[in-house]
Order: structure tokens, then C-alpha cells, then sequence
């Protein structure tokens, strides 16, 4: 019997033939934007982190402003893997590997690794912020230490998002009847949950703007389970978080740098739920409605609004937890 081949060199090539996939599907444009995009978040951390790591470092030397930086790149790289588990669980919830990867003559142990490193690249989100924070720190620090720092984070982000997937694989739902398998295969052979469809009220005809009619499919959306309920709890989780850190018995520096943090990860996750949003709409069916291209991006900027005002709003919260003194001083 032959000795069966090694799979690594396969999954290799097709994890390479992925990310070129992905990179054309962007297109030129796309590209332009969205590194516009990230040099412009980049560009507000900076601002926000300059002016406390110059404090820090007029303070207490070079040694402060480096602690300083290696506290909010550290915060950083938690916040990478935590997106990367989030990103896991929900893959392994929402989007079943189902009998496809099971029907192949793989470990599921390898499997899990593949799916893993898909969801790992959500801990790419922090790159842009990271480097506001090294440029941040030029002229404050050495350069060998901004080099050192720069590998120190790219280490930690990729062993916190394996950390992440790793505890989203052990929190995913198993197959209850597999129990003679291990529990790679059970997460992997379990049928998607149906969800519980009891018994609902008839749908109440009532004229509406067309922007209003969408606003309130997404928000009944966002109560059901699916792809669009799947995106609204991390933002939200984000921006309950930015909130508490003001609540935790953190130096005001560290509880700003991690509010700045996590407020901008809600803003992109918000991105996320908004896009999930938008594919809800079938367009098949949007063009047999009378709704005109305008109502669709008028219901979407005004969920984007809102979203803005309830960052803005937690924002605020932490400005007004800030001590006098503090808020004087940045």
C-alpha cells in the first residue's frame, strides 16, 4: 500500500492561489482606496499617540516613550486575535466545511488548520493602526528600537490570532451523535443549526419611504439570526469595551490608547455589518421594487450616521472620565 502524500504542499498552493484571488478581485481602484483609507487611520493614530508619547518621554526619558508604545502595540496584537477569533467562530457557525472536507482523505486536524489560517487574516485589520504608533514614536525612540518593536508586535499578532482560533475551535458546537470521533471531526461534521421558526404575526402592509422600509428590514434582520445579527456583535462588543476600559482601574493613558483602539475597530467592524447589510438586498428583487438607487444609499448613510453618533457618543464617555488635568494636558 502506498504511503500516503503530504497535503501541506497543497494546501500551500491553494492558500497562494487564494490571496492572488482575492488581490484581483480588489481591483485597481479598490486598492487605491482602501490603502487611501489606511493611511488616513493611520494618520489619526499618529495624532492621537504623538503628543502622549512626547509627554511620556519628556517625563521619564526614552525608556518611558518605549514603554509606551509597547503597551498600545500590545493592546494591538490582543485586539488582532481577538478578531481573528471572532472571525473563527463565526466561520465554523455561519459557514459549515460540512462533508465537502469530510468526504477528503485529510486529518480534520489539518482541515482546521486551513480554515484557520483564512481566519487569521481578519488580525490584518490592526496594521494600519500599528503604524500610526511606530511612526508615533520615530524621533522619540531609536530606530533599532521602532525595528524591534515593529517585529516584536508582527510575532505577537500572529500568536494571539493562532491563540484565538485556537479557543474558537474549542467553543464551536460539535456533532452531537459523532462521539466515537474526535473533536476536530465532530466541529466539522455538525449540520448546521435550523433555526426556530415559530409561529409569526402577518405582514402589516402600511405606506413608508423607501429609505424607511429599508432601515426597518435591517434592523429585523439584525434580530434573526444570520449574516447581519452575525456582524452587529462585534462592534458592539467593541464599543462596550472602550467604554468599560474608562471603568477599569487603568492609567488614563493606557484606558485612552485602548478606547482609541477599540472605538476604531467598531467603526470598521460597523463597515462590515453595513456591507452584510447591503448583500441582504437581492437584486433581482430591488429592481422589480420601486425603490431607486438613491433610497438604498440614503437608509445606508443614515445607519452610517447613527453608528458615527453612537462612536462619537462612547467617545465622549471617556473624555468626560478623563481627569481634569489629563484632558488639559493631551
Amino acid at each position: 500500500m502506498p504511503a500516503p502524500l503530504d497535503p501541506t504542499p497543497a494546501f500551500r498552493a491553494l492558500e497562494r492561489a487564494l490571496i492572488r484571488r482575492r488581490l484581483r478581485a480588489l481591483g485597481p481602484l479598490l486598492t487605491v482606496e482602501f490603502a487611501v483609507l489606511a493611511l488616513l487611520v493611520a494618520g489619526f493614530v499618529f495624532w492621537q499617540t504623538r503628543l502622549p508619547l512626547a509627554a511620556a518621554a519628556y517625563a521619564g526619558g526614552v525608556r518611558a516613550a518605549a514603554i509606551a508604545v509597547a503597551e498600545r502595540l500590545a493592546l494591538l496584537a490582543v485586539a488582532g486575535g481577538v478578531l481573528a477569533g471572532v472571525a473563527h467562530r463565526a466561520a465554523l457557525e455561519r459557514r459549515r466545511p460540512g462533508p465537502e472536507w469530510l468526504a477528503l482523505p485529510l486529518a480534520a486536524s489539518r482541515i482546521h488548520r486551513h480554515l484557520a489560517w483564512g481566519s487569521r487574516r481578519h488580525a490584518l485589520w490592526i496594521a494600519p493602526l500599528a503604524l500610526g504608533v511606530l511612526v508615533a514614536g520615530t524621533g522619540l525612540l531609536p530606530l533599532a528600537w521602532l525595528l524591534l518593536l515593529a517585529a516584536a508586535t508582527v510575532a505577537a499578532t500572529l500568536e494571539t490570532a493562532r491563540l484565538g482560533t485556537a479557543i474558537a475551535v474549542r467553543l464551536a458546537r460539535t456533532h452531537p451523535g459523532a462521539a466515537r470521533f474526535d473533536a476536530a471531526t465532530r466541529v466539522l461534521a455538525r449540520a448546521p443549526a435550523a433555526a426556530a421558526r415559530g409561529a409569526r404575526r402577518p405582514a402589516a402592509w402600511r405606506r413608508a419611504p423607501a429609505w424607511r422600509a429599508l432601515m426597518a428590514k435591517d434592523a429585523r434582520l439584525s434580530g434573526r439570526p444570520g449574516p447581519v445579527r452575525a456582524r452587529l456583535a462585534g462592534p458592539s462588543a467593541c464599543v462596550l469595551f472602550a467604554i468599560a476600559a474608562w471603568a477599569a482601574p487603568l492609567p488614563p493613558g493606557v484606558a485612552h490608547a485602548a478606547s482609541a483602539v477599540l472605538l476604531l475597530l467598531a467603526a470598521g467592524l460597523a463597515g462590515e455589518w453595513l456591507i452584510a447589510a447591503c448583500a441582504s438586498d437581492p437584486p433581482a428583487l430591488l429592481r422589480a421594487l420601486p425603490i431607486g438607487l438613491g433610497a438604498v444609499w440614503g437608509a445606508r448613510a443614515r445607519w452610517l450616521v447613527l453608528a458615527s453618533l453612537a462612536i462619537g457618543a462612547a467617545a465622549a464617555f471617556g473624555l468626560r472620565a478623563l481627569p481634569a488635568t489629563a484632558v488639559a494636558t493631551e
